[in-house]
């Protein structure tokens, strides 16, 4: 039987029929792939596709972002080996520009990256970064100079001169006992951790107040356990007096909480006609009171 079956010419042509048909099936799709990577090579070298690295700067950023730090955001800068030139088809292209902005302090996150195809969208950039920027909230002064911080407590690069960076001032913390870490860590004090959290309570309010300073020499009570932890100063030198740092225990202690506390401020203010800044030697926020500098007594103000 087994002759028989080789012998058959039938069979035979129906064998090598079907070797043939796979071997030029292979053939075929070993050609179309060719035919598509040669396609997608096309494509990638193509001028709408080609983008240069010194492209990849940013053009805008937050107020306070200064020529400086713009210039700290350079790709060239934070990836020497990022190629001078390179396809919006690169495969790793994103995930290459995504780590080195990771890598600038100044930058939080990197929220999404985005390939707009210039034959279908041609109006916007072929490639749109996104990114999260730390958020500056206080100089903390030191013997050398301001150190940056932001809302999170850490460190950021540079050490000032002055309280602000481009024409954007902050309000600065004072009494901090312990040095600044290096930039990116975080700092951790928690006079400092407290003050932040008051600075932030603030802040929407900072500029209609006037406030200027942040003072936590007495915190927990090191210079004088009878005296407020934390006191504000307005620029023209009113104290506020703030009462306790914001804790747990505070809580258990019945504090006001510190948006009761700006609560309290914004009705002096608005009582006063906005006549605190130099006028008041003080405000008394956990007793409700305030003096005047021409006054020898405290007056009462309730909220």
């Amino acid at each position: 039987m087994a002759k028989d079956k080789e012998s058959n010419p039938a069979l035979g042509w129906r064998v090598l029929k079907g070797t043939l048909v796979a071997l030029v099936t292979a053939v075929l799709g070993c050609g179309a792939l060719f035919g598509i990577d040669s396609l997608r090579e096309n494509v990638r070298v193509a001028p709408g596709y080609q983008m240069r690295a010194e492209s990849l700067r940013l053009t805008s950023g937050p107020k306070w972002m200064t020529p400086a730090i713009r210039a700290e955001l350079d790709m060239t800068l934070l990836d020497p080996t990022f190629p001078a030139r390179f396809s919006l088809l690169d495969e790793d292209v994103c995930r290459r520009i995504a780590a080195a902005y990771q890598r600038c302090l100044w930058v939080d996150r990197v929220e999404r990256i985005v390939k707009h195809d210039p034959r279908v969208d041609p109006g916007r950039p072929p490639l749109e970064v996104q990114l999260r920027f730390r958020r500056p909230l206080a100089f903390v002064q030191g013997r050398e100079g301001f150190a940056l911080v932001d809302d999170q407590g850490i460190r950021l690069p540079g050490l000032y001169g002055e309280a602000r960076l481009a024409d954007v001032r902050f309000i600065v913390v004072t009494g901090v006992l312990t040095n600044p870490p290096g930039p990116g860590q975080p700092w951790p004090d928690p006079s400092l951790a407290a003050a932040l959290k008051v600075a932030d309570a603030v802040e929407p309010r900072r500029e209609a107040f006037a406030l200027a300073t942040v003072d936590v020499s007495n915190f927990a009570g090191r210079r004088d356990p009878r005296d407020t932890e934390i006191a504000l100063f307005t620029v023209s030198g009113t104290r506020i007096k703030w009462g306790k740092a914001p804790s747990s225990q505070a809580d258990m202690l019945r504090e006001k909480s510190a948006a009761a506390k700006v609560a309290y401020l914004d009705y002096v203010y608005k009582t006063l006609h906005g006549q605190v800044d130099g006028v008041l030697a003080y405000i008394d926020i956990p007793n409700e009171a305030i003096r005047r500098r021409t006054a020898g007594l405290a007056t009462r103000v309730r909220s």
